[in-house]
């Protein structure tokens, strides 16, 4: 599967938990968790989702580093998710090691899709897509 397709799933069932506990804090007036929905909806929904919107809108990106970027990004967000959630529960000083892994391996993500969207933008970038690949890859 394309990391496109992989980015964008990811980010729905992001957008989903996000929202999940939103309303349920709401319902249990208990706001003890919003950093842990902030960030769920952030790095997972927004984050996720657009990646896998750069990527399917410019195929050439949508290659081995991004899939390396995918196999990166979607396991540190659960390390990462679950170690705010534990500090936030009161357990820092088992789960703090988990939310700096994980975000350092977010944001290691974060550094491979930069380097991909330099990598495939610009004048050179532009010449091996062609402005008719991009409109086919958007159908």
């Amino acid at each position: 599967m394309k990391a496109s397709s992989l980015f964008l799933r990811t980010g729905v069932l992001c957008a989903v938990a996000g929202m999940g506990l939103g309303i349920a804090m709401g319902i249990a007036h208990d706001h003890t968790l919003r950093s842990v929905h902030v960030h769920i909806n952030l790095v997972g929904w927004a984050s996720m989702f657009l990646f896998g919107l750069y990527y399917r809108i410019n195929p050439v990106a949508d290659g081995r580093l991004a899939r390396v970027q995918y196999f990166i990004a979607a396991p540190a967000f659960v390390v990462f998710m679950v170690g705010l959630t534990g500090i936030f529960l009161g357990r820092p000083e088992t789960f703090a090691p988990l939310a700096i892994a994980g975000s350092l391996l977010t944001f290691l993500s974060m550094l491979l899709f930069a380097w991909n969207v330099f990598a495939t933008t610009g004048a050179s970038a532009a010449r091996r897509v062609p402005f008719e690949g991009l409109a086919g890859a958007a159908r």
